[in-house]
């Protein structure tokens, strides 16, 4: 089964017309789609491990993933760990997070260093409100055996 992902920018700039419309493939067969409440504790999302279960996605069998913000206003700030290594990002009201590998490389030194990356184990998300910002989690993997 194949998941196929158009991502369409459409812009008219100073008269120009500066759209453009990407499409990619992406062999799958297993997905987690599903919608959350994150409120302003950070919560766990989404899992990677060795065995594929509820909300834990098999180590190197993500092909896709897009985590969006729902919410118009809300900001959502997630978290994306590996074992020794995380990065952050912020998310405004409608915005998405794209990934299409679960692996990551973060180095806070400021200086170049060779790029290692490595298995994502954690994704967590916290929101900027007590009553919550509602996040899309759209999780394509290629789960074989």
């Amino acid at each position: 089964m194949a998941l196929i992902v158009t991502i369409q920018e459409d812009l008219i700039l100073n008269g120009n017309d500066k759209s453009n419309t990407n499409i990619a493939t992406f062999d799958c067969n297993e997905l987690d789609h599903r919608i959350v409440k994150i409120k302003n504790v950070e919560t766990t999302i989404l899992l990677f491990d060795s065995e594929n279960a509820a909300g834990t996605i098999k180590n190197t069998y993500l092909k896709y993933l897009r985590i969006t913000n729902l919410d118009s206003d809300g900001i959502v700030k997630l978290r994306i760990r590996n074992a020794s290594r995380e990065f952050m990002i912020q998310l405004e009201g409608q915005a998405s997070f794209l990934l299409t590998k679960d692996k990551l490389d973060a180095d806070a030194s400021g200086t170049e260093e060779v790029i290692a990356l490595e298995q994502i184990t954690q994704i967590s998300a916290i929101g900027s409100e007590s009553g919550g910002e509602s996040l899309e989690i759209y999780a394509a993997s290629n789960f074989i055996g």
